[in-house]
């Protein structure tokens, strides 16, 4: 007969199951104190854990578990970490190079690095802050600068996401994104930083221990001469006409490029685009991965006969 698990089990399971998406192993430690576990519970939680593994639904291999029975996948980890600490020092050698473009002001790591992994294939994502209404100019600058200088590569360069010092607050409010910006890595724009997380406190309800990282080695917007310059020759108007055009312009192309790829719905969050926000991602990976994280529970519900609808999340 089903039952229901306690939100011990519960909190743990979830936490498990979402990085199983990417087979990736987790310690006590990452399980307990940095996957959205409340201190309330924490003790509780290593009774759960312990209650998954004797259950054999959650394996427990080394220091490491999971929902399989792989050791490679802890191998894996192991040497993805270590990868991930020199692809680090390149980003941030990057970081500061984009901190010279104008009208950006708060840069940060995100995707597998920004979590301390680095596979196959590696890309650097970032997520970029910048002036208010010139967010197609910076973003056009450095995705032209990336085309011309690094022959459009992806691999230290991958600019996905964008959005305006006026518009911080993330409007997909779900695991995925809540994961995304807990273990964002801010490298330039130490007061952008702080306001950014201010306006997303939303995501405490999915990770209540969640607390800024204060890391005084971030840096302050700084104004280079060259900096100063550009944003001097495109203030006002004629700004706003620049800004305007490139955003059409990029728009149309998405629009003709994917169009036919996606429902208009899917369309406008995989490709949303505003005056302050701008998100490309053609692979849709946010539906992707919550798609397969339901599935995942799912599958264990109708395996081991209990009942976790409490964890399901709306893929949004």
């Amino acid at each position: 007969m089903d039952y229901q698990i306690n939100n011990g089990v519960a909190a743990v399971l979830r936490t498990i199951v979402y990085y199983d998406i990417f087979n990736y192993p987790l310690t006590e430690k990452d399980i307990l104190n940095d996957c959205g576990i409340s201190k309330e519970i924490v003790s509780p939680c290593r009774d759960a854990l312990k209650f998954l593994v004797d259950e054999k639904i959650v394996f427990r291999l080394g220091e490491y578990y999971s929902l399989n029975n792989n050791y490679k996948d802890v191998e894996r980890r192991i040497k993805g970490n270590e990868e991930a600490k020199k692809w680090i020092k390149k980003s941030q050698r990057f970081s500061h190079f984009i901190s010279w473009f104008p009208f950006v002001r708060g840069i940060s790591l995100s995707g597998s690095l920004s979590k301390g992994f680095v596979d196959e294939d590696p890309d650097i994502d970032y997520f970029i802050i910048t002036k208010p209404n010139r967010l197609w100019v910076a973003r056009s600058l450095l995705i032209a600068f990336k085309k011309i200088f690094l022959l459009n590569s992806y691999k230290y360069f991958c600019l996905n996401y964008f959005i305006g010092q006026d518009n911080l607050e993330i409007e997909e409010k779900n695991l995925f994104t809540a994961t995304e910006i807990v273990t964002m890595i801010p490298v330039f724009g130490n007061h952008v930083k702080r306001s950014f997380f201010e306006s997303n406190d939303w995501i405490k309800s999915f990770y209540p221990n969640f607390e800024v990282d204060e890391m005084e080695d971030v840096p302050f917007n700084k104004s280079y001469t060259l900096k100063r310059l550009l944003e001097f020759l495109m203030k006002g108007k004629m700004g706003d006409r620049l800004d305007a055009w490139f955003m059409k312009k990029t728009v149309r192309h998405w629009a003709n490029k994917y169009g036919d790829s996606f429902s208009e719905e899917e369309f406008l969050i995989t490709f949303k685009s505003g005056k302050n926000v701008s998100k490309h991602h053609p692979q849709n990976f946010q539906k992707k991965v919550l798609e397969k994280f339901n599935q995942k529970l799912k599958e264990i519900e109708t395996q081991h006969e209990i009942k976790i609808e409490n964890i399901l999340v709306e893929l949004n």
